[in-house]
């Protein structure tokens, strides 16, 4: 990604009708590539429907959709061995790491975006379940 103003019209583009972004933070995800992890340097959008992280590496687009329905756990956690803020996401039983960045909105603004989105709906549909760090 070059700059934060493609990381942003990239997720613009992929939204749905009705559909706006709450908070996006910078962050790096740690990618499994053929049983290594890489790290992904992009954005993670919080919408009102899901979690959507944008990346560029060498040119190719890379883009990881989560919508909340798909997400048992999200929580904020400290880095031990790496350092740094991390926020875990279980989606669809995979763990997703992404290592926040300093830019954009400021972490605990993200983490309450997505907060919103945790408690159940009128109408029943299961929302995610966010734990503190």
């Amino acid at each position: 990604m070059k700059d934060i103003a493609e990381g942003k019209a990239a997720i613009q583009s992929r939204l749905k009708p009705n559909e706006e972004v709450k908070s996006v933070i910078i962050c790096a995800y740690n990618a499994k590539m053929a049983a290594r992890y890489t790290p992904y340097r992009g954005l993670l959008a919080a919408t009102g429907k899901r979690l959507l992280f944008y990346s560029s590496l060498f040119g190719a687009p890379f883009y990881l959709d989560m919508p909340y329905h798909t997400i048992s756990s999200f929580r904020h956690k400290k880095g031990r061995l790496l350092g740094g803020e991390h926020i875990v996401v279980m989606n669809n039983g995979e763990q997703e790491d992404f290592r926040y960045d300093v830019g954009c909105d400021a972490l605990d603004t993200f983490i309450e975006a997505v907060r919103q989105f945790k408690q159940p709906s009128e109408d029943g549909v299961k929302r995610v379940t966010c734990y503190p760090g």
